[in-house]
């Protein structure tokens, strides 16, 4: 297995930084990868690995203003078009060193609801989609008047701090997740601010209503213990969608970070049986 870090210049100069991990061989598809909030690529190395053993070219981004890539706040987006833009960047970029290879576009947590928004906007570019973890169900789960009052802090206050941030314990259920997660200095431990706040709930509802538009095949998989990003939000995903080839797998006591369970190994062995089921 070959690993590799670059930095991509953004197109509007910030640096951003990626990572890849590819096959000896030739490989037989692409997997884009697409991490959540306050995290960063480097914690998938294992995912990659799989992926890799079986014959797959694996790519990830930090998203601007998280781990090595730069932007500043930290784990802030002024606006979500410019993730568009980062991710559409990096994937030309891929295509080019893969020319005629399928791509899959794989994210988790915020980084599923990217990836669902970038499948709107791009979705021919894409052989299919996987989500765990997806954050269509946050809005249900806050209080109505706090949902009101981001549309209005959205404007007057972007960068005030909300919400505390994601709770290591609440990761998984083997302890280690937890105790790694919080000792990760790339790791953004801040409060979470408005703004991004508010492009959960605005990009949650914007995937919601034209989910119908989405026709690739799409895996969708969530842990039923998940208290960070509540469960529903993958059955309303796998209701809405347009995809004829779609499928929802739930993984029972499982928490947020299905890849990072005790059966890791049976989560991201699926994935990789899903893509491989596609290449045909």
């Amino acid at each position: 297995m070959q690993h590799q870090t670059a930095t991509l210049k953004a197109s509007d100069g910030i640096l951003l930084h990626t990572e890849s991990w590819l096959p000896d061989s030739p490989p037989r598809a692409v997997i884009l990868f697409s991490h959540g909030i306050g995290e960063h690529i480097g914690r998938y190395p294992h995912v990659a690995a799989a992926f890799v053993e079986a014959g797959f070219a694996f790519y990830g981004l930090d998203h601007r203003t998280h781990g090595k890539s730069a932007g500043h706040p930290r784990c802030y987006f002024n606006t979500f078009q410019q993730v568009m833009d980062d991710l559409k960047q990096y994937l030309d970029q891929v295509r080019t060193a893969h020319p005629g290879l399928k791509i899959f576009l794989y994210g988790h947590s915020l980084g599923s609801l990217i990836a669902e928004v970038f499948t709107l906007q791009h979705q021919a570019e894409l052989a299919g989609l996987i989500v765990t973890g997806t954050p269509l169900a946050v809005e249900d789960a806050q209080p109505k008047l706090l949902v009101t009052a981001a549309g209005i802090l959205n404007t007057l206050a972007p960068t005030l701090a909300v919400a505390k941030p994601v709770p290591g314990t609440a990761l998984s259920t083997d302890p280690a997740v937890g105790v790694a997660y919080n000792a990760d200095p790339l790791v953004f431990h801040g409060d979470v601010s408005v703004r991004m706040g508010y492009h959960i709930l605005q990009q949650g509802r914007l995937v919601k209503s034209r989910a119908g538009e989405i026709s690739l095949p799409l895996l969708i998989m969530h842990g039923q213990a998940d208290v960070i990003c509540p469960p529903a939000g993958s059955q309303i995903l796998h209701d809405r969608v347009g995809s004829k080839d779609k499928t929802l797998t739930w993984w029972p006591g499982m928490c947020h970070e299905v890849h990072n369970e005790v059966d890791q190994a049976k989560v991201i062995a699926t994935a990789v049986e899903w893509v491989t089921n596609r290449l045909s």
